[in-house]
């Protein structure tokens, strides 16, 4: 029983300390700050060859310097999270 009580005082702890985070606006919280996801197709004379998420602007990059490198046009949509 004891670990019970333990694991039981752990977690509040832990929504304690996770409430208090969210009120500072603290970075360290836990689902402060959501990244962007793009989705990229690329097309080589126009079929599509490829498609592939970003999730941070300089894999985006990464992902558009191949497309362009391969002699690909490419279109990029930004992914909605509020489904």
């Amino acid at each position: 029983m004891d670990y019970h009580h333990t694991m039981l005082n752990l977690f509040e702890s832990f929504e304690r300390h996770q409430d208090e985070l969210q009120s500072r606006k603290s970075l360290l919280a836990l689902d402060a700050v959501q990244s962007p996801t793009f989705y990229i197709e690329a097309f080589f004379n126009g079929d599509l060859e490829w498609t592939d998420y970003a999730y941070s602007e300089s894999e985006l990059q990464e992902l558009k310097d191949q497309a362009l490198f391969s002699g690909c046009t490419f279109t990029v949509r930004l992914e909605d999270d509020e489904d």
